[in-house]
């Protein structure tokens, strides 16, 4: 299944009320496409879905990707522009899109944890309820990827942008800035941007569960991304943005 396939199918709506999903279409979406999947469920809340390969006695995992699910629109859309765009109701299926993407291919390592959220919009109250999970079921996370569409880079062109970076070392950092510089792609990089599920994330929820190192990795769009009339995606941008996220994802560090 390829990408427009997918984001035409995960584009329809979910809400919550920041406690549990209230409408649950996306839900139902993403749990179809990973049902035969090497996939499994293995953790589900009120407001997120956790899914990953089970690494038999071991439980540390190299990276977290979380992409919201929950979205703002009256009415949900997806429009092909000249052979050159998208116009869609994007924020967040743009990335829940990407992610499931590179899970049916098989493209991201056993290694690699992913989690479907509600409530960013408001409190980010999904990202808590799976940081709670994690230490429910003893996991340990290197890092955390924070999916999300974004304006930031759209004049400039840019494949994606890195945006709120918290919590990596000096060393670790060299080795993201060499993963970007590798992709050849054109990014820009905002150290403090609109906030998002990477507070939650680096702050972690209590001394028992504390923060982990994250950033958002975003797509660039051009409009109101909360706007009913919808937003601008450029084509070219998934397939280096599906890239880098495969190899974030899959780095060691």
């Amino acid at each position: 299944m390829k990408y427009a396939e997918l984001l035409n199918l995960l584009t329809v709506d979910c809400k919550d009320d920041g406690k549990q999903f209230r409408k649950k279409d996306r839900i139902h979406e993403i749990k179809a496409l990973l049902e035969n999947s090497d996939y499994e469920l293995l953790g589900e809340g009120s407001l997120s879905l956790l899914y990953g390969r089970p690494l038999g006695g071991e439980n540390t995992y190299r990276t977290l990707v979380s992409s919201h699910v929950d979205c703002v629109y009256k009415n949900c859309f997806v429009e092909d522009e000249d052979g050159l765009y998208w116009k869609v109701t994007f924020d967040n299926s743009a990335t829940n899109a990407a992610v499931i993407d590179l899970m049916l291919q098989g493209e991201l390592d056993e290694s690699v944890l992913v989690a479907f959220t509600g409530d960013e919009e408001n409190g980010s109250a999904g990202a808590i309820e799976i940081l709670q999970m994690l230490a429910r079921m003893e996991c340990e996370v290197g890092k955390v990827l924070v999916l999300d569409v974004t304006n930031e880079g759209w004049e400039d062109e840019a494949a994606f942008s890195i945006e709120n970076d918290r919590g990596f070392d000096i060393i670790t950092g060299y080795h993201i800035v060499g993963l970007l510089q590798a992709s050849g792609a054109s990014c820009v990089f905002v150290h403090e941007a609109e906030p998002d599920e990477t507070w939650e994330y680096n702050k972690g929820t209590s001394p028992d569960i504390p923060g982990i190192p994250c950033f958002s990795l975003c797509l660039p769009v051009c409009g109101n991304m909360h706007g009913e009339d919808g937003v601008l995606l450029r084509k070219s941008s998934v397939a280096p943005y599906e890239d880098i996220l495969k190899n974030l994802a899959n780095a060691g560090f």
